[in-house]
């Protein structure tokens, strides 16, 4: 039955594509068949599915064919702010042309990575509750997380590779590290960045996680590094289905880094890398 509710999301998303191609003006169909907008948010902006408040932030000057969207998920006990304000992702998506979200964990705590978890329905819900407004290109939804917000995207490459395209973690570890299984529909591209000093999310089970994801997407074993920058840079590909596995690691803690590196990196990813 799951499979089924899935296939049949993947296929209503795809249908809604074709149909708002080209047609990026108020009243092109979005992906519940209803007229779509690309009209911007003032600033951030909440909103609610399930219960639950999510905010949103949709820049001036979206145009073209349906833009992409990008979930952006907290640390554990950060609020959603914070986070939004330490990762720049709202700048980004005025710059990048796309839309973000920050969802928040229940009560705003740590995000349940197990299988099949209610955050995983509820991840779902946001990306449907946009899609149901602005015109979102079902091909091109993308997830990252911090910390416990990765631990949450690396559950959704495991669970929702349908909805998600592409997705990316800074400072987790893989949702296998609590025993929690990780069986993904088809192959998905997977980016993982740390940093060398996070005495948190340790650095050997980052290197663990990202084995599994070589292992489980069938990557070359000898990565194409990029030279003469102050971080080990790695790409993995192609692998199965034409996947990367993305591996960065910067000089510094469990904290964010700074400066816009990592987002530039990270959307450069995710552009490479839409729903087959």
């Amino acid at each position: 039955m799951l499979a089924s509710t899935n296939a049949q999301r993947l296929t209503a998303r795809l249908t809604a594509t074709s149909l708002c191609a080209g047609l990026l003006v108020v009243g092109a169909p979005s992906a519940s068949g209803e007229a779509c907008t690309l009209t911007p948010t003032p600033g951030t902006v909440s909103r609610e599915v399930a219960g639950r408040t999510y905010h949103v932030n949709v820049p001036p000057g979206l145009s073209g064919p349906p833009v992409p969207l990008l979930l952006s998920l907290h640390g554990a006990l950060q609020p959603y702010a914070l986070h939004e304000r330490e990762t720049g992702w709202s700048t980004a998506a005025a710059t990048g042309h796309f839309i973000v979200a920050y969802p928040s964990a229940a009560a705003g705590l740590v995000w349940d990575a197990d299988q099949r978890s209610g955050d995983v329905d509820y991840l779902r819900e946001v990306v449907e509750d946009i899609s149901g407004t602005w015109c979102v290109n079902p091909r091109r939804v993308h997830v990252e997380g911090f910390s416990s917000g990765a631990n949450m995207s690396a559950r959704l490459a495991c669970d929702a590779p349908d909805v998600f395209a592409s997705v990316a973690a800074y400072a987790g570890v893989s949702p296998s590290f609590t025993g929690s299984p990780c069986e993904p529909a088809r192959p998905i591209s997977v980016g993982l960045f740390h940093s060398d000093g996070d005495v948190i999310s340790l650095p050997p089970l980052a290197v663990a996680h990202r084995d599994e994801w070589l292992r489980r997407n069938g990557c070359p074993t000898t990565p194409v590094t990029e030279p003469g920058v102050p971080v080990e840079a790695s790409a993995y590909g192609p692998c199965r289905a034409g996947t990367e596995v993305v591996w960065r690691v910067y000089r510094g803690t469990h904290f964010w880094p700074a400066g816009d590196d990592i987002t530039d990196r990270m959307w450069a990813f995710f552009s490479r890398n839409p729903l087959p």
